[in-house]
């Protein structure tokens, strides 16, 4: 499979590319700084695509069976609060372009807007980035809503980089979350390659974590 990832500099997409090597597909890596990518490996083919430049992403996802997008925002000052809205957006219209039709968007559990967190340091953490969860939870209704496109929306945790654990929650229905906190990035990985490749939860947006302790 050719697995287009947007977002292959960052953490995760640094290990949705070696996941996806060692499985034995071939990768698109589509970053806004794809110098930044070091792997060599020949069956990687490094193309900028920045998120906010519609025909960069467009043309990046030619070839590609798949996509997985990594977009998330490092700097929350920031003015243009829709990264994620006009990724996918773009995202979607190169898929209608070139013929793709699986799609993984990683998105947060913030994104669900409608669940209270406990503690008073999660609610003042999701009010502070209140803007970037609502981009998320429009992303999400984007995506849900698109012809053509067999997409899954993962939502996950805090990212570690623990080791691998091999057992998460998954909750299924998209009006709750999860009990842990914390996911790590080799789990999520693992997920999403699972899901690639089989398919399980297309049409479905779920929400992954690591048990609680």
């Amino acid at each position: 499979m050719r697995i287009a990832i947007l977002g292959a500099a960052g953490q995760t997409g640094r290990a949705l590319t070696a996941g996806a090597l060692a499985r034995g597909h071939h990768v698109i890596a589509l970053a806004r700084s794809p110098e930044k990518i070091v792997e060599t490996d020949p069956r990687i083919d490094k193309r900028r695509a920045d998120a906010f430049d519609r025909e960069s992403v467009v043309a990046g996802v030619a070839g590609a069976d798949a996509v997985v997008t990594s977009v998330g925002k490092l700097n929350l000052r920031d003015p243009r609060t829709n990264l994620s809205t006009a990724a996918h957006r773009h995202v979607l219209e190169g898929m209608a372009t070139h013929g793709a039709g699986r799609l993984v968007a990683i998105s947060s559990l913030g994104a669900l807007q409608t669940v209270r967190r406990k503690g008073l340091v999660r609610r003042l953490y999701n009010y502070l980035r209140r803007e970037y969860y609502g981009d998320m939870h429009q992303m999400e209704e984007l995506v849900m809503a698109a012809r053509g496109v067999r997409a899954t929306v993962v939502r996950a945790p805090m990212l570690t980089n623990e080791a691998v654990e091999g057992r998460y929650e998954l909750e299924l229905d998209a009006t709750r979350l999860p009990r842990g906190l914390k996911l790590s990035r080799a789990d999520l990985v693992n997920f999403i390659l699972d899901e690639l490749e089989q398919g399980r939860h297309a049409g479905r947006i779920v929400a992954l974590a690591n048990p609680p302790d």
